[in-house]
C-alpha cells in the first residue's frame, strides 16, 4: 500500500510531463474540434457549400499554376546549376576533358531540351586551346574526335558564339545570354564566363556554354513537361480537370492541354525564357538584350469557377476537401510547436554539454601545468614562463566563459545595465588585442590592426564593449580553419564608429547568418565536429550593441571567411551616464546582415 501511494503520483507526474502524450492530446483536440464543426456545417445551405467549392477550385488552380511555373523554371535552370556552375574554373584552366565529358553527357540525358554543351579555354593542351569543343546529341564525325570520345570542334557554333561573347565581355558579367541562328534555326545560347581576374573581369580565359533550339523547346519539351506535371496533379472528384496553356510574348498560343482552344483562364504565371535562376538576371549580360517572356495559363476549359460551382450538387465532396485542409493545418501547427519545443530542449542540452566541456578542458590544463611547476620538473626558466602563460591564458578562457554566462543571465532577466561614457574605440580595441596577445601567440595567429584615421569618441561601457570585441576575436580564432590571419579595423562609417573583425576561415552560409545571434545557436555544420562553444558569445554581442544604440553586421561567404562589424553611433547630443538592456526575459534573436 505504501509503495502504491509512493509510485502513484510519480507515474501520474510522468504522464503529465511526457512530451509525446501532450503532443497526442493536442493533436486529438486539433482534429476533433474541426471535425465537429464540419459535421455541423454539412447541414448548411447550398450557398455555403458553393462558396466553399469556389475556394477549393481557386486554390487548386493557384497551386497548379505555381507548381507548373516552378517545375518549368527548375527544369530550365538545372543545366546552369548542374553543368555551368559545376564545371569549375579549375577544370577548364587547363582543360580537363575526361572529367568534363561525363558531366556533359549526364546532363544531356537529364535535360532533354539542351542540344549541346560547349567548353572553350585559353589554357590547356595546345591542341585544344582557343577551340570551341562540343558535346551534343549526335555522335562526332570521324576525324573530329578529341581525346574524349564525344568531344569535337564545332566550327559552325564557334562562328556564332565566339564573336558574340567578345562583344558582351565589355559588360563584365559572369552570365552571358543571347539568341542567334545556328544551322538556320533560332537558338538560345548561354555561357558562364571565367576571367583572368574575377575582380576586374577584363579578359575571358574560359567559358562553359549551352545551346537550346527555340522551336523544339516551345513545341516539344515544354509541352511534354506540362503534360507530365498535369498527370500528377489530382483534381477533386466531380469537378472538370484543369487545363494549361502556354503563350509567348506575342500572345501566340504555343500549347494547350485540352481538346478545345480555350482562351479563358483562372491563373497566369509569367516566366522569362532563361536557363538560370531568375534572381541572377541582374548579373547576366547585356541588360538591354530582349528576353522572351512566356506565360503559363491554368483554368477549367471555357468554364468559369462560378459556373462550375453553380452546377455542383455534391456537398459532401466539398466538405471532405475542407476537412482535409483543416486537418492538415491542425497537424502542421501542432507539429511545428512540438518541433520547436524539442529543438529548444536539444539546444539547452547542448549548452550544458558545451559548458561542461569548456570548463573541463582549461581546468585540466591548469591543473597539469600547475602540478608540473609545483613538482619542479622544469629544466629552464623559459619553459616555466611558457607554462605560466598557458595557465594565465586558460584562466582567461574560464573567466570569459563565466562572464558570458553571468552576463547572459542578467540579459535574460533584463538586469544588465551599461554605464557609458565617452571613450576612444581605437584605444579600447587596442587594449583587447594586447590582452589576447598571448592567445594569439600560442595559436600562431597573426593579427593586423588598421586605423587609417582618427575616430570620434563614442559613448560606451568599456567592460561590455571589450567583452564583445573579445568574443568576436575568440570566434575568429575558433573558426579560422587553416588560416592564421585576423584583421581588425577601426574606422568611421557615416554616423557610426565601427570595429570590424575579419577572418579567412570557414565562413557562414547566408541562410544561417540571421540565426547565429540567437541564444545557444551554433552553425549546424560545426555543431558536432567543429569548434566547441556554448552558443552565447554572439547573442551577448548583439545584446550589447543594441544596448548601446548600435548594431552588429555580418558579411560572410562559406570557405572565404567572415567579417563582423560593431557599429557604435557617434553622439551628437546629451551624454547619458547609464543605459539599460531593456530586454527583460529574452536574449537577442537577430541582427542586421549585409
Amino acid at each position: 500500500m505504501g509503495n502504491e501511494r509512493a509510485t502513484g503520483p510519480t507515474a501520474l507526474s510522468q504522464i503529465v510531463h511526457d512530451r509525446s502524450i501532450r503532443f497526442a492530446a493536442g493533436l486529438a483536440v486539433a482534429v476533433a474540434i474541426p471535425v465537429a464543426v464540419l459535421f455541423y456545417f454539412q447541414f448548411r445551405s447550398l450557398n455555403a457549400i458553393e462558396e466553399t467549392s469556389s475556394v477549393v477550385l481557386r486554390q487548386l488552380s493557384k497551386d497548379t499554376a505555381d507548381g507548373l511555373a516552378k517545375e518549368i523554371e527548375d527544369a530550365l535552370k538545372a543545366p546552369h546549376i548542374q553543368v555551368l556552375l559545376r564545371v569549375f574554373q579549375a577544370r577548364t584552366e587547363p582543360l580537363d576533358l575526361p572529367w568534363i565529358e561525363p558531366v556533359f553527357l549526364q546532363n544531356l540525358e537529364a535535360s532533354r531540351f539542351v542540344d549541346a554543351f560547349y567548353v572553350w579555354s585559353t589554357i590547356g593542351p595546345a591542341r585544344y586551346t582557343n577551340r570551341l569543343l562540343a558535346v551534343d546529341r549526335e555522335p562526332p564525325v570521324q576525324g573530329e574526335i578529341m581525346s574524349s570520345s564525344r568531344f569535337h570542334e564545332d566550327r559552325e557554333a564557334s562562328a556564332v558564339i565566339l564573336p558574340r561573347i567578345r562583344e558582351l565581355v565589355a559588360h563584365r558579367r559572369a552570365i552571358v545570354v543571347f539568341q542567334a541562328e545556328l544551322n538556320g534555326r533560332l537558338t538560345y545560347f548561354q555561357a558562364q564566363l571565367r576571367f583572368n581576374d574575377n575582380a576586374t573581369r577584363e579578359r575571358v580565359t574560359s567559358f562553359v556554354a549551352l545551346a537550346v533550339d527555340a522551336e523544339r523547346l516551345r513545341g516539344i519539351h515544354l509541352p511534354a513537361l506540362i503534360q507530365a506535371k498535369l498527370k500528377k496533379s489530382q483534381a477533386p472528384t466531380g469537378f472538370p480537370p484543369l487545363e494549361a496553356s502556354l503563350v509567348d510574348d506575342k500572345n501566340t498560343l504555343l500549347f494547350h492541354s485540352g481538346s478545345d482552344d480555350a482562351r479563358s483562364f483562372i491563373d497566369e504565371r509569367a516566366f522569362p525564357v532563361v536557363f538560370f535562376d531568375r534572381q541572377l538576371l541582374e548579373y547576366s549580360a547585356p541588360f538591354e538584350t530582349h528576353r522572351d517572356t512566356w506565360r503559363l495559363r491554368v483554368g477549367y476549359g471555357n468554364q468559369s469557377i462560378e459556373e462550375i460551382v453553380a452546377g455542383s450538387t455534391r456537398p459532401q465532396k466539398a466538405l471532405m476537401t475542407i476537412l482535409a485542409l483543416t486537418l492538415g493545418m491542425g497537424v502542421f501547427f501542432i507539429a511545428r510547436a512540438a518541433a520547436r519545443e524539442v529543438r529548444l530542449a536539444e539546444l539547452k542540452s547542448n549548452f550544458v554539454s558545451s559548458v561542461s566541456h569548456d570548463l573541463k578542458t582549461p581546468l585540466a590544463l591548469i591543473q597539469l601545468f600547475a602540478e608540473t611547476l609545483e613538482l619542479g620538473r622544469l629544466k629552464s626558466t623559459e619553459r616555466a614562463m611558457e607554462y605560466y602563460r598557458i595557465i594565465n591564458s586558460e584562466a582567461r578562457k574560464l573567466t570569459r566563459l563565466i562572464d558570458n554566462i553571468l552576463d547572459f543571465s542578467k540579459m535574460e532577466a533584463g538586469l544588465r545595465p551599461y554605464k557609458v561614457g565617452p571613450q576612444d574605440i581605437g584605444e579600447v580595441t587596442t587594449r583587447v588585442l594586447a590582452a589576447l596577445q598571448s592567445q594569439f601567440n600560442q595559436n600562431q595567429f597573426k593579427v593586423h590592426f588598421e586605423q587609417p584615421a582618427a575616430v570620434p569618441p563614442v559613448l560606451i561601457d568599456c567592460d561590455a564593449v571589450e567583452q564583445a570585441i573579445e568574443n568576436l576575436l575568440t570566434n575568429a580564432m575558433k573558426y579560422s580553419g587553416d588560416s592564421r590571419e585576423i584583421t581588425v579595423r577601426v574606422a568611421k562609417e557615416g554616423a557610426y564608429a565601427c570595429v570590424a573583425v575579419s577572418d579567412r576561415g570557414i565562413g557562414i552560409p547566408r541562410r544561417q547568418q540571421r540565426k547565429i545571434f540567437r541564444k545557444f545557436y551554433r552553425i549546424e555544420a560545426d555543431a558536432a565536429t567543429g569548434p566547441q562553444g556554448c552558443g552565447l558569445g554572439l547573442a551577448i554581442v548583439d545584446h550589447t550593441m543594441r544596448g548601446h544604440g548600435g548594431h552588429v553586421r555580418v558579411e560572410s561567404e562559406p570557405d572565404r571567411g567572415s567579417t563582423f562589424t560593431l557599429c557604435f553611433p557617434i553622439p551628437t547630443g546629451v551624454v547619458t551616464d547609464e543605459a539599460h538592456s531593456g530586454d527583460r526575459g529574452r536574449a537577442a534573436d537577430a541582427a542586421r546582415t549585409a
